[in-house]
Formats: C-alpha cells, sequence, structure tokens
C-alpha cells in the first residue's frame, strides 16, 4: 500500500508478494500496490453495507464521530463501529465483524461482541492488519455456518508492526465458522488479525520509528519504521516491538543496546505531561556500567519521541532510576548529512557543482575513449566512480592515480560510495557488487539470493552504511518495487549480505530513488519522453507527488528536500517549491556523495 501525503503530517508505504493470507488461510498471486490517495490518506472504499450478492457494504456498521475533547495522547479513534443488531444473519455477523476491525479502541471491545465468549478472549486483532483495496466479498460455503471473504489487499501489516506493501492485485481469503449463541449468531472460529480500508488506515494507525545503534557504529542509529493503532497503548507498543529486535529485513544490520533478557517491569509505559515511564527488568544488570544505561537510555528516548505526545523518558532498570551522569555524552547520530558539492559531467570530464559553478576536477585520469555516466563520490571527495558507458564497465578513479575497472555489466547503477569507504553496484542481472575503494583489482560479489529474478535499476548505500535502497523491475514488467534492505557485514567491516530486502512501494513507475536523509528518499522515472513525475517518500512509506520535469535524465538528493536537483536536456535543474528551477548548462547527471 502507498499513502500519499496531501498535508505536511501525511505519507505512503511498502510491498511483498506471496500465497500469504490472514491468519494462515492459502491464497494464491498475492499481491498488494503502491497507489496515490486523495486528501491525507489512502484511496479506496471503507464502509459495509449489507448486499444481497453478500459484498462488503458502503455505509452502515461504521460511522465517523468527532471526538469530544483533546486528549494529551490519542486516546479516541476516529470511528465508531456498531455492534451486532439482534436478529442478524450469519452473514451479516460476519460483514459487521469486519467492519469493526477500523474500532480499535478498549482493545476492539466492539469487534469483540461478534464473536463467542470464547473465542473473545483468544482472538488477536493486532496479529495481522490487511489493507484492503477493493470491497471485499463474503459468500456462504457449502456447510451452513461457515463463510468466506475474499478481498484484494494493498498492503499487510505484521504483528510488531511492519508494513509491507503488495504488488496490485493481491487477495487474501478469510473463513468464518458461527455458532448460535442465546439464539443470535456469533463467529465461532475466525483468523486473527483485522481488515481496515485503504482509505481509513493512517485515520486509525500512525507511523513510529524505531531506533537501533548501526551495527558497524555505536554513533549513528538506525530508523525502523512501524505502525500502530492510535491508543493510549502506542508507547507501550512501540517499546514492546524495540525490545523484540529489528524487521527482518534489517537483521544483522543493526544491534540493540537493551538485552534480550529484558523486559517491562509493569504491563504498561505510561505518559504524563509528555514523559514517557520506562520501567525495565534486566537480569545481569550492573549499575554502575553508565555507558549501557546511556546507550538503552538513547535508544528508548529516540523511539519514544517519535510516539505523538512524547517529548521524553524516565527509565528506570531493575526499579533504580538511570541517573542523569548516564545521558551524559552526544547523542548519537540519527541522520547523517552530506556536503552540499556534487559531482556530475562536463564535456566528458568529472566535475564538482556548487552553488551554479562549475570546476573540472584536476589530475583525473580517464579510461582512453571512455564515455563518462552516472558519476559517484565519497563524502571526502577524494575518491570518485563512473559507469564508462563505451564498454558497459564501472570505474574507479581518484587524483594522480590510474583508473580502476570494477566490474562490468547490463545496465550498471551508478556507483555508491559508503562511509566505511566501500563503492557499491548492481546491473540488470541483480548481481550486487562491492569494492574498497582504496584498493586495486576487481569488485567482489555481495550475497543477495532474493534478487536472482530481479533486475536492479538503482542501488544506494545509506549514508550510515546499515541499508540499501533498491529499485527492482520483474521480467516483461515496466513496474517497479521499491526495497530497503540491512547490509550485513564481517568483522572487518566488509560488505557481505544483503538482507531480504522489505518492499516500500511496488507497481510504481520509478528506475531510480536517491537519499535525502536517513529516513526519506526522492524518485523519479528517468530517460522518459513524457514528463515524468518525481517523488518524495519516507520509509514508512508516505510518498508525496513532486513538480513534474520533461525528459528527466538524473535526479540527485542531498540534504533534505530543499536540496533536489534534476537533469533534463544537458541542463541541470533545481527544485524549488512547485517547479524546478535552471541552475546550470554546463554540468549534468549530478549526483551528491554517498
Amino acid at each position: 500500500m502507498s499513502v500519499r501525503r496531501t498535508a505536511p503530517s501525511t505519507r505512503e508505504l511498502p510491498s511483498t508478494t506471496g500465497p500469504v493470507a490472514c491468519g494462515g488461510a492459502p491464497v494464491r498471486g498475492a499481491r498488494v500496490c503502491s497507489r496515490r490517495l486523495t486528501g491525507a490518506a489512502l484511496a479506496v472504499v471503507v464502509g459495509l453495507a449489507l448486499t444481497a450478492c453478500g459484498a462488503m457494504p458502503r455505509s452502515g456498521p461504521v460511522h465517523k464521530v468527532v471526538e469530544p475533547t483533546e486528549q494529551s495522547q490519542q486516546s479516541d479513534m476516529p470511528y465508531n463501529p456498531q455492534a451486532p443488531r439482534r436478529g442478524a444473519s450469519a452473514q451479516e455477523v460476519v460483514e459487521g465483524f469486519l467492519a469493526a476491525g477500523v474500532g480499535a479502541q478498549d482493545d476492539y471491545s466492539v469487534a469483540r461482541q461478534y464473536l463467542t465468549p470464547q473465542l473473545a478472549t483468544t482472538w488477536k486483532p493486532d496479529a495481522r492488519v490487511l489493507i484492503h483495496s477493493g470491497d471485499p466479498t463474503t459468500v456462504p460455503r457449502l456447510d451452513e455456518g461457515e463463510f468466506r471473504t475474499s478481498t484484494e489487499v494493498s498492503a499487510e501489516l505484521g504483528p510488531n508492526g511492519v508494513f509491507t506493501a503488495q504488488p496490485e492485485g493481491s487477495t487474501r481469503v478469510l473463513d468464518f465458522e458461527l455458532t448460535s449463541v442465546d439464539g443470535q449468531w456469533r463467529i465461532s472460529k475466525a483468523p486473527d488479525g483485522v481488515l481496515i480500508p485503504e482509505k481509513d488506515f493512517p485515520q486509525i494507525f500512525s507511523p513510529v520509528e524505531l531506533y537501533y545503534y548501526s551495527a558497524q557504529d555505536e554513533k549513528s542509529l538506525v530508523p525502523d519504521p512501524r505502525w500502530f493503532a492510535k491508543r493510549p497503548t502506542a508507547s507501550t507498543a512501540a517499546v514492546r516491538a524495540l525490545m523484540s529486535g529489528p524487521a527482518p529485513y534489517l537483521g544483522d544490520a543493526v544491534a540493540s543496546a537493551i538485552p534480550q533478557s529484558a523486559s517491562l517491569s509493569r504491563s504498561s509505559v505510561p505518559v504524563s505531561g509528555g514523559t514517557a515511564a520506562v520501567d525495565l527488568s534486566v537480569s545481569g544488570y550492573d549499575p554502575a556500567d553508565v555507558d549501557q544505561a546511556r546507550r538503552m537510555e538513547q535508544q528508548l528516548r529516540a523511539t519514544l519521541r517519535s510516539v505523538p505526545s512524547v517529548e521524553d523518558i524516565n527509565l528506570t532498570v531493575n526499579d533504580a532510576p538511570v541517573e542523569p551522569t548516564a545521558r551524559s555524552g552526544s547523542d548519537p547520530v540519527r541522520s547523517m548529512t552530506v556536503p552540499n558539492r556534487q559531482i556530475g559531467v562536463s564535456d566528458n570530464r568529472l566535475a564538482f557543482y556548487q552553488g551554479g559553478q562549475t570546476e573540472q576536477i584536476p589530475d583525473i585520469t580517464l579510461p582512453e575513449g571512455a564515455t563518462v555516466t552516472k558519476p559517484g563520490m565519497g563524502a571526502e571527495a577524494t575518491s570518485f566512480g563512473f559507469v564508462d558507458s563505451a564498454d558497459s564497465s564501472l570505474y574507479t578513479v581518484a587524483p594522480g592515480k590510474q583508473p580502476q575497472r570494477r566490474w562490468s555489466g547490463s545496465r550498471l547503477t551508478r556507483p555508491s560510495f559508503d562511509p566505511q569507504g566501500w563503492v557499491w553496484g548492481s546491473d540488470h542481472s541483480g548481481t550486487v557488487r562491492t569494492v574498497e575503494a582504496s584498493s586495486t583489482g576487481e569488485g567482489t560479489t555481495v550475497s543477495a539470493d532474493w534478487l536472482r529474478d530481479k533486475h536492479v535499476a538503482s542501488l544506494r548505500i545509506s549514508r550510515e552504511g546499515g541499508r540499501a535502497l533498491l529499485v527492482t523491475t520483474a521480467e516483461n514488467s515496466p513496474r517497479a518495487t521499491i526495497w530497503i534492505a540491512g547490509v550485513v557485514r564481517d568483522g572487518s567491516g566488509k560488505p557481505v549480505e544483503l538482507e531480504k530486502g522489505n518492499a516500500v512501494a511496488a507497481d510504481v513507475d520509478v528506475n531510480t530513488a536517491q537519499w535525502i536523509g536517513s529516513d526519506e528518499f526522492v524518485t523519479t522515472a528517468l530517460d522518459r519522453d513524457s514528463n515524468a513525475q518525481p517523488r518524495r517518500y519516507t520509509v514508512a512509506g508516505h510518498f508525496d507527488d513532486l513538480p513534474s520535469l520533461t525528459g528527466v535524465t538524473s535526479i540527485a538528493g542531498g540534504n533534505g528536500p530543499a536540496a533536489v536537483y534534476g537533469a533534463s536536456d544537458g541542463r541541470l535543474y533545481m527544485l524549488t517549491g512547485s517547479s524546478w528551477a535552471l541552475q546550470s548548462e554546463d554540468v549534468t547527471d549530478t549526483s551528491f556523495a554517498g
């Protein structure tokens, strides 16, 4: 699913494929698409009104209500579903239960009224959230009291709030069994999880960024976006998810200062006056270990500050407050910046560009007959790379040194330099390669079996070096998927694997993505005759449409949306509000460091 922003507070979402279903029911051809939404949300139908064919109704059981008061926490939900109607048919009970999934208040108390007393105590609504992009259809099965609901979904939320967008046309099947309780139909068997209309999802759920330390550098924090229902338990859900560990696609790319043995000393993380009280129980914890206390507190504080209304935390471990001295020292970096200088191509030479001025990089030797395209550089601006389209090879160069041919392939991606000193790239075959910039010789392959049947159109390493942002296409399909995958390194820092990625968006018309921060990136479709539609995404899946640019050949992202550049027809433009302003006719194909 994708969420389009029409106001500063809104955004878009991720993707996955596969034969899965809510609660384990099998289904073929699962896909969910990234779609633009109107307003501040996702585009799709909400409600449920009973029809003769069993389709989910568009009105009736769900009504939007106005919150009577403002709360320091988001304690009221925007929807108030109806309880079961006396004498309702079995099919009406199933459809009413599904409609009640929008009411997360009081632990989905209304939805539980549609269940038998036994199932009401065991049903797990937070186990899975299916965000549906079409009207669900419920039909009776052969046996009395059994029903099946089929629905097209655009995204799926896992039990720990990990959001995965699905390719267009993905479907899920949910089976129900009903029995009579005191003369009323009630559901005795149902899959765990709830069903939420796509357009209502951002009204009911909000993103929270969990933070883990980079596995290679404890001075850097890596965001791990999750989605939780807008209710007072969001702070508790965030801390529990944080203690459960990172999302699978980050895996060994990140580390936590909170030991696996840690647990909450009480059942919740209450918030009062903007301060969250986190009480941990940690076996083997040494109160004299100030560094560990500081790192735990910093990780928790960074995470909980992304929960609405939380401004700070009070942390106790084994009933002992973490002393203020444990908070001393500089906080870890949550968003690394890059220099304002870009590298580009001018007269088939590598050139620096900044503030309207272009300067060819001195003392650079290029391969004979090279055609310089897709340049890149390290943060120190002392090592550079480019794709020689004349021989379909990637080279690295440095002032006063001979160029190094690193690898070749079809449709090579722009070289990406990580802060650990490695250069990355891929190609149409989906093979990921890397090489140490200061070394000589050819690069090595990074394990990424999940890319085997995909064509990599773009690969960029995040600024802390812990994640890869990829754009892939499938065979015979122009539509793309945008992924984020964790970077796994060995003890020396050498990249050895890309974790299986999580889809931020699916079925989108893009072929490049460029970071503009730790949790944002820009995308567009390059080399099109018509207008391209650039977008600004967050790692949680929100997006904004940016002004279109005709025939864009490259896009570059610096520090935030105010530093986005696009090239077209041999000219360089900068995004300025709602338009693109011409910056230079001397340089093109630019890229920021990284």
